[in-house]
């Protein structure tokens, strides 16, 4: 395993954008293979895959644009995002009741390729529910929101959940 050891910002910034372009190159590769694919469980995996780079290249620049241009969130958004999240909150909070729900359904438990589907969209909205909540309670606390802060928080809640869950 590579250990990193950074001297300045603009060496952090350059690997967090060239991780973010290969993240997309493995986007636009997965894409290519999704159009020659004709198993929708196969189509949908590598959908699956191509989002998460996607989403991972988004993240990986917004880390480097983070650093170039740290900026506070403001009352006026922080309202906004409060509201935003909130309900958000409340539509995965059902979403991961009702997943759970099926995912004891035998039926379903003896469909592997259902199955592992629910319990893709299951983790991945537990995933967003820890998240949101985890932000909506920094910003209702009126801390001031240090993605640092946020980052460690919601990997305390989701490696807790998780291991409720297993």
């Amino acid at each position: 395993m590579t250990s990193y050891n950074f001297e300045n910002d603009q060496q952090l910034v350059s690997y967090l954008k060239q991780e973010s372009n290969e993240e997309f190159q493995y986007s636009e590769h997965a894409r290519k293979t999704i159009d020659k694919a004709i198993n929708p469980l196969v189509k949908i995996v590598l959908e699956i895959i191509s989002q998460d780079s996607i989403k991972h290249s988004k993240i990986y620049e917004t880390m480097a644009l983070i650093i170039e241009n740290p900026q506070l969130i403001t009352e006026k958004e922080s309202e906004m995002a409060l509201y935003e999240i909130k309900n958000h909150i409340e539509v995965e909070r059902v979403a991961v009741q009702n997943l759970n729900n099926l995912l004891e359904d035998e039926k379903i438990k003896r469909n592997n390729p259902l199955k592992l589907l629910l319990e893709l969209l299951f983790n991945d909205e537990l995933i967003h529910h820890t998240m949101l909540l985890t932000i909506y309670d920094l910003l209702i606390s009126n801390k001031s929101l240090a993605e640092e802060d946020i980052w460690d928080q919601i990997w305390k809640e989701i490696l807790g959940k998780k291991e409720k869950n297993v």
